[in-house]
């Protein structure tokens, strides 16, 4: 838990970059976002659209994120699904930890939704960019989902109660 704000940060900078270059490569005229089927029209947005659109969902899904790890003590403890609650409510000690804890699995838990999006942004990217080198995104969003499923597990192991307290 103690690195993952780095992979968060390195996630951060590699959707930006893809991004921009999205953005360069986009045709002009209009980025189709969803495409045309026999019941519905296809959904276009003007690439500058389709940038602020996508950087837009990012921020929000990591302030979400962030806000949740930064301020888990403010919330009402009804609030709070965590196992062993009264164990990390208890003292000054394991509230600290808990936050700390919780600060690396929120920040963990935005890395996978970023890298979702980013599989999300380069499969228009892909379909559209007109770049030869692009890379392959299919089998990426059912990773991701299964990362992301495994690290609600991760939530459950890290916050066991520890088998011996010292005091």
């Amino acid at each position: 838990m103690k690195y993952i704000k780095y992979l968060w940060g390195l996630s951060l900078l590699v959707y930006l970059g893809l991004n921009l270059l999205a953005y360069i490569y986009l045709p002009e005229d209009g980025v189709t976002v969803i495409q045309q089927t026999a019941n519905s029209q296809a959904v276009l947005m003007t690439r500058s659209d389709f940038f602020y659109a996508s950087m837009g969902s990012l921020l929000l899904v990591n302030i979400f994120f962030i806000t949740i790890g930064n301020g888990i003590l403010y919330f009402p403890k009804i609030m709070v699904f965590a196992p062993n609650k009264d164990y990390w409510y208890s003292t000054k000690e394991t509230r600290e930890k808990f936050v700390e804890i919780i600060k690396g699995w929120t920040k963990g838990m935005a890395t996978i939704l970023t890298l979702i999006l980013l599989t999300a942004v380069g499969v228009i990217y892909q379909s559209q960019g007109h770049d030869p080198l692009a890379f392959r995104v299919e089998y990426s969003p059912m990773i991701l989902w299964i990362m992301a499923i495994l690290w609600l597990g991760v939530y459950f192991i890290v916050l066991k109660k520890p088998n011996s307290t010292e005091a």
